[in-house]
């Protein structure tokens, strides 16, 4: 008996470790967002997918993320650092490096979330839009990022994305909790807008 329980912790936390781990698509790509279901990596490219039944293709081009449903219009999401359903109250940077675009549940309503991740061409800021689908538009339920620091990549479990600053090894969490995301620092960091 106690040989299987050892197992099944060690099953579990191989598990939940998983999604954390780089793997070899991961690698080959150059993502820097670890942990997303599917996802697009570079200035340009498309990615489909469905909710409840709706297909979905977004695509980034020239700086420019835009999706469609079906056969509709398209509708930009990003563009040259305007991030048009923001709910920033200020401007935010323009960012004009690399783009991953993909899809992740973090509500925990088994739809996709679309995220829009931008790391500037220093390497050293990462921005990360999640936008849910909901009464025929898209709306940001959550904006995360490092602006300031050595920040290069985010890592997605479940309802969480973390970004670790290497140059002092703090780490950075957003957390989905029913209505929006919740931070939390491993350092004296108390807002995640002093990170932008």
């Amino acid at each position: 008996m106690k040989k299987f329980v050892i197992l099944a912790l060690s099953l579990l936390l191989g598990g939940a470790c998983f999604a954390q781990v780089r793997s070899s698509s991961d690698i080959d790509s150059k993502t820097f967002v670890i942990g997303l279901d599917n996802y697009i990596v570079g200035g340009a490219g498309g990615l489909g997918f469905s909710i409840k039944s709706s297909a979905f293709k977004v695509e980034v081009e020239d700086e420019t993320v835009s999706v469609a449903k079906g056969n509709n219009p398209k509708v930009i999401l990003y563009q040259d650092g305007l991030q048009v359903p923001a709910a920033y109250g200020y401007s935010l940077p323009k960012l004009k490096g690399d783009f991953v675009v993909g899809v992740h549940d973090f509500t925990g309503d088994s739809l996709h979330e679309l995220v829009i991740a931008v790391r500037d061409a220093s390497g050293n800021g990462i921005i990360a839009f999640i936008l849910q689908y909901k009464d025929g538009k898209w709306n940001s339920i959550g904006e995360i990022g490092a602006l300031k620091g050595n920040v290069n990549e985010i890592r997605v479990f479940r309802q969480t994305l973390t970004i670790k600053n290497k140059k002092t090894g703090a780490l950075y969490t957003w957390t989905y909790h029913k209505n929006g995301f919740t931070f939390k620092a491993s350092d004296k960091t108390d807002s995640a807008d002093k990170l932008l």
